[in-house]
């Protein structure tokens, strides 16, 4: 349940971090109450009513007399939206790493996932950037930026992970030249590398990995030692590791001796 503000000098919720608390109450329980919400995020009903409209208007939910409740689209922006509040701090931190790697006038790939979606947000402002990404999240929160030409690429959607899978045009993709590619996965070992737990979505990072000169991999201290079915990238193919430094003593160490660039966050 959402936590009640403790105080009236308590730092007050951004509108963005309300609305995060108001997906998360709806993934628990399916329906909130305007004078709920309220009470506990410490804000007038106007104010909530202008959040659940916001909302409303990107697909989350579908607003009822006093309140609002699921809508039959808001199902898979939940799920994402569930994903994201995992070492979300960390996936923060890596996303604001990773953005210094991009410069005005570069071609960068941004793959589907939680964590490289949060550079989204830090990339709206930056001059003729060029974004080829296979997530949809991604492109809707580009579209917002003028300077930014974004291309999409994929085909079947994944609901699990709100991705475009399968190579629908391989010969654009094997055409394109890309400065950085921006990638995170499911898990991560010495081993294996980058890993998914669908093969479409771990061929398609794969080839955009290839069109790149760069490859960048944000990887939280969560995704280490688990294992998927595919490799995407494998460690010798990566140019620069993101971890944050949530990171176990052990991991780190395996990191060094096999002497990979990772550098912590």
């Amino acid at each position: 349940m959402i936590q009640k503000r403790e105080s009236l000098n308590a730092e007050p919720l951004s509108g963005e971090e309300r609305r995060e608390q108001i997906i998360e109450e709806l993934r628990r329980q399916d329906e909130v109450t305007v004078s709920g919400l309220s009470e506990r995020l410490g804000v007038s009903d106007v104010t909530i009513r202008k959040d659940l409209q916001q909302l409303e208007d990107q697909g989350y939910l579908t607003r009822v007399r006093g309140g609002a409740v699921f809508s039959g689209r808001g199902q898979l922006e939940l799920r994402f939206a569930a994903r994201q509040q995992l070492c979300l701090e960390e996936k923060r931190r890596l996303a604001a790493r990773a953005a210094r790697f991009v410069r005005s006038g570069a071609t960068v790939f941004l793959d589907g996932s939680t964590t490289v979606f949060q550079m989204t947000r830090l990339l709206r402002h930056v001059q003729d950037l060029t974004v080829v990404t296979n997530g949809l999240y991604a492109a809707l929160e580009l579209s917002f930026a003028p300077e930014i030409t974004t291309i999409v690429v994929g085909g079947i959607l994944r609901k699990q992970s709100s991705s475009l899978v399968d190579l629908l045009t391989p010969e654009l993709l094997r055409r394109l030249h890309v400065d950085v590619a921006f990638l995170s996965c499911r898990g991560f070992t010495l081993e294996h590398g980058l890993m998914e737990s669908d093969l479409r979505e771990a061929q398609l990072k794969r080839a955009m990995a290839q069109a790149a000169q760069q490859v960048v991999a944000l990887v939280d201290h969560s995704k280490f030692g688990h294992v998927y079915i595919a490799s995407s990238i494998l460690p010798d193919e990566l140019d620069t590791l993101l971890v944050d430094s949530g990171l176990p003593p052990e991991h780190r160490a395996a990191l060094e001796e096999a002497n990979l660039p990772f550098e912590l966050v």
